[in-house]
């Protein structure tokens, strides 16, 4: 079961804290207006919400919904995170796996992107999971830190708290869509698999000498046939798309450093400054001093 989430609006939390019960114990039972969050860190829970049962271990991430009862089943030792809050949009997903394919094309989309412009290339929603298992312990660090700011008491102690927790709510969605995109890789035909793991590996290798015969032995298939399936999927062929990840990040650092062109041309992956220059205007429509000028308003 999912949930939609509109990431352009603030949870607002009403409490949070952490809580150990080292002798078992059982939830108690009651219906809420607002939603809470349990994040468990050690032992189990047992729960029952609108007649569906739910067992909880370490590391499980669950939200309980508005209007609906719960109650305990089982005793048990816990120790877990809880955050009541409420969202003006968020809300239940009939069609989980349209919304999961949905926000698969949205990360193809953010990675294709040009990271410079004003807007985000993907609208604000966004899908939380019910009930899911967080692979790792670091970004419940925001959760303890929303927690301290709400103890502290400190000005805009509960803005500054459902930050925390909307940062976490985020990097919850992202962790599940990607054990979702693991499973669809699967499912995948290998090529089209490859294509996503490809543009991921671009976006974070440009600034590298990047060759045909490099690539194809990464991937483990021929270079000719991975680009024309590069290409159908982004539009863009393999080179194409990397000039275009260069070039882009050039015209950040010439927007905001005093760098030589030369070095900014090293910098992101282009070793012939003349070459740097020919590039920029083909793919920009002005030289590197002329978009030097346009930028610092000159």
């Amino acid at each position: 079961m999912l949930f939609s989430y509109n990431a352009d609006q603030l949870p607002r939390l009403r409490m949070t804290g952490h809580i150990r019960y080292s002798q078992p114990w059982i939830h108690f039972a009651r219906r809420l207006d607002e939603y809470v969050l349990y994040v468990i860190r050690e032992g189990n829970m047992y729960l029952r919400e609108n007649g569906l049962e739910y067992h909880l271990k370490a590391g499980d991430f669950f939200l309980l919904e508005p209007g609906l009862q719960h109650v305990g089943t089982r005793k048990a030792s816990c120790d877990y995170f809880y955050t009541h809050f409420t969202h003006p949009e968020l809300r239940r997903v009939e069609d989980g796996a349209a919304a999961m394919a949905e926000l698969a094309e949205k990360r193809r989309q953010s990675l294709i992107s040009y990271n410079l412009d004003a807007a985000d290339p993907t609208d604000s929603v966004t899908y939380l999971p019910k009930h899911f298992h967080l692979s790792g312990g670091e970004h419940r660090s925001l959760l303890r830190s929303a927690v301290a700011c709400y103890e502290a008491r400190e000005e805009h102690y509960k803005r500054r708290a459902s930050t925390f927790l909307h940062s976490f709510l985020l990097q919850t969605a992202h962790e599940h869509l990607m054990a979702e995109m693991a499973v669809r890789d699967r499912r995948l035909n290998r090529s089209e698999a490859a294509v996503d793991q490809l543009v991921q590996y671009l976006n974070r290798n440009y600034t590298k000498k990047l060759t045909s015969g490099e690539i194809s032995e990464r991937f483990e298939m021929n270079f000719d046939y991975l680009n024309r399936v590069f290409s159908a999927m982004t539009g863009s062929s393999i080179f194409s798309y990397i000039n275009m990840l260069r070039i882009n990040n050039a015209k950040q650092l010439i927007a905001s450093t005093d760098l030589a062109f030369s070095e900014i041309a090293y910098l992101v992956g282009i070793r012939d400054r003349y070459y740097f220059s020919r590039l920029f205007k083909k793919l920009t429509g002005m030289s590197p001093t002329e978009y030097y000028k346009k930028a610092r308003g000159q």
